[in-house]
């Protein structure tokens, strides 16, 4: 018997999903009716403080409809089925949340395409609709939104359309990290410096991107000396050279780095990178310095796939991200908007083996018979197998619940193809069909429709939205706030703002003195400069776009503070300081080349300018210049390089430039716009002395008559 009050268990039957580990929800069960047959108590815990009540309700509607406790077959009645768990009344959530309730929304899929375009469709529309709920203030930070899987294997279409979209992503410990091309590509490099004559491995290293052959080359009979001679000092030195030393040289002389950056997740790759380096270091440390002994110890956690080993941590757990993981990941966290996409991915399917590991008779094995040594189908192996399908069946039921009971404010799930339903499709189909019927199949054909539930004093509805409605072109945003710009504030600004001029004296121009941000405003519009940069007035209905401003202001500051020191920083710094796109500058090639010169950072300066006989005077600060008989003036944005963006950097980068050459005396000079964010671009222009000059004395002239 249990001692009376030592005794408390909490749990939840409907949440036991780790199966795959050989946790059984059977022995919660046990222990609760245990407990129960000792004369204890059951308690129910029924408050649901997580999720708005009209979310709460939605799950309360989905279980009651799915776990049934039915099971997906007919099994012996010697079979312990506890594990079929039934949503009675005691399992109902009563929603004590206060929480704003931003919507539930399904994402139907076209009735006539197949996986390979559905769920590229899928992720097109989860993309827009995230976008738009961003741009409309529901969503205000990426950080609120998850994406979760019930597998990881499609997750790169997900990825893909969200980076596409300029939609930042980050996955959660991806269980991947030995099968990713770069990881692999590294790990190969160290069995060719072991074993220098294996064709096989050769032709692995050379058609990677740390040679960059290709397969035609290599049937040509071609290959790389240059590689060859990065290579073969390690070769000679593999008995005393230590893995870490070897893949941090090839890295470097290769490039492999660089080319990495400027593939697609390039800021991903990279820490991968320095994740495999990291571990070979970890090993020396441990005793395990011997080349051939780190290469087997890599390959070994590459082949074995019960090894799930996460990819490098490239984002801070505050960073503004979508962040995508399994719902396995996700138990027992929380987000405010929490999206489930691909309903109807099928299960894996069940194993062929010979054997199989049953619960209730243990390591079952077939003989073997006949000249193939094929396995005869044992009765036991077969009954197991179907128990094995049952019990997976219902454990799929407790998945989709703790997938829909992570949202806090907003729900949104998508079908993800047509064609074969899987289990968390049919599920939530087979309620939509019991509360109102046909209004799938009218979404599914392109019709926005909703489904209205009433039930426990909870009115809510789920939006049914077509994935073919989202395939269209995407029009181009207002780069304007409507909201704060509307015909009637604008007014009434622009009279205030005329009754403020008309209240100034006239101010003469006796001198001018100007930045090359003030140049570049110059050059759009004499009176709008004069009233800004001069009166400091501003311009009605702008104030809305301060805060951001003042923020991306800030973080271009804490960039510019970084590089002005000209040193690589730790990675624990540039996520402090939420600038980790910094890391990729810092090993790329142009950086290390940079860093190898002779730069002048954070360098000053006022220059003479003459305009209609009048001097003009231009001061400012240069981010860096090398100097040399032609000079490099280097101006750094921690932006994205846009096609076009850079004409308005056009007049500062001249007087820039004319600046340095008229300093040193020369005739021209190169001015470089490093455009910092992943992946990171650098522009070049050479300007000459004559034409810099002509160019600013023209817009000082227009601007003084």
């Amino acid at each position: 018997r249990f001692a009376s009050g030592k005794l408390m268990i909490v749990g939840d039957p409907k949440q036991s999903i780790y199966r795959f580990r050989r946790a059984r929800v059977t022995v919660f069960n046990h222990a609760l009716q245990n407990i129960v047959d000792d004369d204890g108590t059951v308690e129910y815990l029924r408050e649901n403080r997580r999720s708005a009540p009209s979310l709460a309700e939605f799950s309360n509607r989905l279980c009651e409809s799915m776990m049934d406790g039915g099971g997906k077959v007919a099994l012996s009645a010697d079979v312990d089925t506890s594990y079929r768990i039934r949503f009675d009344a005691e399992d109902i959530l009563q929603p004590v949340s206060e929480r704003q309730f931003l919507g539930l929304t399904y994402i139907a899929a076209d009735p006539e395409v197949k996986a390979a375009t559905g769920r590229p469709m899928e992720a097109r529309a989860i993309a827009r609709l995230l976008k738009a709920w961003r741009a409309a203030g529901t969503i205000e930070s990426w950080s609120e939104v998850a994406i979760l899987m019930r597998s990881m294997n499609p997750a790169g279409i997900y990825i893909d359309e969200l980076e596409a979209s300029g939609i930042p992503v980050h996955v959660v410990d991806g269980a991947s990290f030995y099968q990713k091309s770069e990881v692999s590509d590294l790990i190969a490099l160290l069995e060719l410096v072991l074993h220098p004559t294996d064709p096989l491995t050769r032709a692995i290293v050379l058609t990677s991107p740390l040679a960059g052959l290709t397969f035609a080359d290599l049937l040509a009979g071609k290959t790389s000396e240059s590689f060859d001679r990065v290579l073969q000092p390690w070769v000679e030195r593999r008995d005393q050279a230590t893995a870490a030393e070897i893949l941090e040289d090839v890295v470097r002389q290769t490039n492999f780095d660089v080319i990495m950056t400027a593939q697609k997740g390039g800021r991903q790759r990279l820490a991968n990178i320095g994740k495999l380096v990291e571990i070979t270091r970890n090993l020396g440390r441990q005793g395990t310095t011997a080349l051939d002994d780190v290469v087997r110890y890599l390959r070994a956690r590459a082949k074995d796939t019960l090894v799930r080993e996460a990819e490098a941590q490239t984002t801070g757990q505050d960073a503004d991200v979508v962040r995508i993981l399994t719902v396995h990941g996700a138990k027992g966290l929380e987000f405010d908007v929490v999206i489930v996409p691909d309903l109807s991915a099928q299960l894996p399917h069940g194993s062929k083996n010979d054997y199989l590991f049953s619960d209730r008779w243990g390591l079952l094995a077939g003989a073997a018979y006949g000249l193939h040594r094929r396995a005869l189908p044992h009765a036991l192996i077969l009954r197991g197998r179907e128990e094995e399908k049952d019990q997976q069946f219902e454990e799929e039921k407790r998945l989709l619940y703790v997938a829909v009971t992570r949202a806090r404010k907003m729900l949104v799930l998508g079908e993800g193809f047509a064609g074969k339903r899987g289990y968390w499709q049919r599920w939530v189909t087979d309620l939509f069909e019991k509360v109102q019927p046909g209004a799938l199949e009218r979404a599914r054909n392109g019709k926005t429709t909703r489904i209205r539930f009433r039930s426990r004093g909870e009115n809510f509805s789920v939006e049914l939205l077509s994935a073919s409605a989202f395939t269209r072109p995407e029009q181009l945003p207002l780069n304007i706030d409507l909201a704060a710009v509307n015909r009637e504030t604008a007014y009434h600004e622009f009279q205030e703002l005329k009754r403020t001029l008309e209240g100034k004296p006239g101010r003469s121009v006796t001198s001018v003195e100007m930045t090359p941000s003030d140049l570049a405003a110059l050059q759009g519009c004499f009176r709008y400069f004069q009233w800004t940069r001069l009166l400091d007035i501003r311009e009605p209905g702008t104030a809305a776009a301060a805060g951001t401003e003042n923020a991306a202001l800030q973080l271009g500051s804490i960039v510019h503070e970084i590089l002005e020191h000209g040193r690589e920083p730790s990675m624990d710094l540039l996520r402090e300081k939420a600038v980790v796109d910094l890391e990729a500058v810092f090993r790329s090639a142009e950086w290390r080349e940079l860093a190898s010169l002779d730069v002048a950072r954070e360098l000053p300066f006022i220059m003479e300018v003459e305009a209609r006989g009048r001097s003009c005077f231009v001061r400012g600060r240069m981010d860096a210049v090398v100097f040399g008989s032609l000079p490099r003036v280097i101006d750094y944005k921690y932006a994205l390089w846009r096609d076009g963006g850079d004409v308005q950097y056009e007049i500062p980068m001249t007087a820039y430039c004319l600046a340095v050459m008229k300093s040193l005396g020369v005739e021209r000079a190169i001015a470089e716009l490093w455009y910092l964010k992943a992946p990171m671009q650098i522009l070049k222009r050479e300007f000459t002395r004559e034409e810099a000059e002509q160019r600013l004395a023209v817009l000082l002239e227009g601007y003084l008559q």
